[in-house]
């Protein structure tokens, strides 16, 4: 991941992100390729505004990224980044999710996240009372045990909540969210380069017993 734009040793990296509402900021300087699905019209047309303005390689796709799957998302892809869509999903499609993820996600690749937090935002009733109430409140809220225990055929590299910014910051960031990034182990006798740096500490809480979010 870390070969500079234009490197003559290999293409740059292949990103994939999964976005909420809007694209984050865009960053051409990380040196990464990348592809995003979205639902919205408006908001491709929005991203690709903002693609431009930076000189970002971007591909977008409309449609739901269940669906393009195998087909316009092909994968594999070093960093695949969800960004708010993961804590939007019932519980049955976490299923689906990991398979997806376990589809497009290259080995040694990194999977990063953005999730509502227990505590912080979205509903942290269990999974049978979102049944029995046919909806999502808005979106599920996600502890760090639980999120440990969705992801575990993954490495942890870190998780903890994210830093409120101020407006005009580089980062993005909100106190009521989760952020994680996971590793995909190679396989044996390959071996895995470092993480991505990110700043902070990881989250050293132990992880809550059980399946779902609490």
């Amino acid at each position: 991941m870390r070969a500079p734009r234009g490197s003559p040793s290999r293409p740059p990296p292949r990103r994939r992100s999964t976005p909420c509402r809007r694209a984050r900021r865009v960053r051409p300087d990380l040196g990464l390729s990348a592809v995003r699905p979205y639902r919205s019209p408006v908001a491709i047309a929005w991203a690709e505004e903002r693609a431009r303005e930076a000189g970002a390689d971007v591909r977008f796709h409309r449609g739901d990224a269940f669906a393009l799957a195998g087909t316009e998302l092909t994968g594999p892809y070093d960093l695949v980044y969800d960004s708010g869509c993961f804590h939007h999903l019932p519980p049955h499609r976490r299923v689906s999710y990991l398979a997806l993820l376990d589809d497009v996600l290259a080995p040694g690749g990194h999977f990063g996240l953005t999730c509502f937090a227990a505590g912080g935002m979205g509903s942290e009733e269990p999974d049978a009372a979102l049944y029995r109430q046919s909806r999502l409140h808005g979106g599920l809220a996600y502890t760090p045990g639980s999120l440990r225990w969705i992801f575990s055929d993954l490495e942890e590299v870190e998780l903890r909540r994210t830093r409120d910014e101020p407006p005009g910051s580089a980062c993005f960031g909100e106190p009521f969210l989760h952020t994680a990034l996971f590793a995909r182990p190679r396989p044996a006798g390959h071996a895995r380069p470092g993480p991505p740096a990110v700043p902070g500490g990881p989250d050293d809480r132990p992880p809550a017993p059980g399946p779902g979010r609490d």
